[in-house]
């Protein structure tokens, strides 16, 4: 079973740079931009006219830029490849792909971007995923705190005692708990 799954990637490897090879045999430089959609997207998916594809080197220079109708069949999916290949002859180095869908109104929905490196008379592969960022949340370490209490009351003297006939007074205050009361007699 192993054996089977290495020989069919040799295979589909082979065929793959037979097929990339094929592309330049003209001295053309091919960038295949490939599209998708993430599940956040599905909107975009379903409301793209066209896609404004823009390639531009890093490195400064001219750029190319072109407009990919969508086509769809009678129930609205659309039936073009998932890919298209652009020649930008003369360019090599790293280059941002830059993709935008855009509505029947001219309105872009969303763009994405990927950097590629160009190799002239060679062919590579950009990949596009239309994605929405996920919802930002709150975090976790901050929290809205309630309201501060307040101390309850505080007690001032109590009463002070007095002895019996011909005995000893005797008061003391104790930081506000209350006085003591008064010992004696005779």
């Amino acid at each position: 079973m192993v054996k089977q799954r290495l020989s069919l990637g040799l295979v589909l490897l082979t065929a793959t740079s037979m097929f990339g090879a094929a592309n330049c045999d003209n001295g053309d430089t091919v960038v295949s931009v490939n599209v998708s959609y993430d599940m956040s997207a599905m909107d975009v998916q379903t409301a793209v006219s066209k896609l404004h594809i823009t390639i531009s080197p890093q490195s400064g220079g001219g750029g190319v830029m072109t407009f990919i109708d969508i086509m769809r069949d009678s129930d609205g999916g659309i039936t073009n490849a998932n890919y298209t290949r652009l020649t930008v002859n003369g360019l090599s180095g790293m280059a941002d792909v830059k993709v935008e869908a855009v509505d029947g109104s001219g309105n872009t929905l969303l763009s994405e971007m990927t950097t590629v490196e160009l190799r002239e008379h060679g062919a590579v592969a950009a990949f596009i995923k239309f994605a929405r960022p996920p919802a930002s949340t709150p975090d976790a370490g901050a929290s809205t705190g309630g309201t501060t209490g307040s101390g309850g009351t505080t007690s001032t003297g109590g009463t002070t005692g007095s002895g019996g006939e011909g005995g000893n007074t005797m008061a003391a205050t104790q930081g506000g708990s209350g006085g003591n009361r008064g010992t004696g007699g005779a």
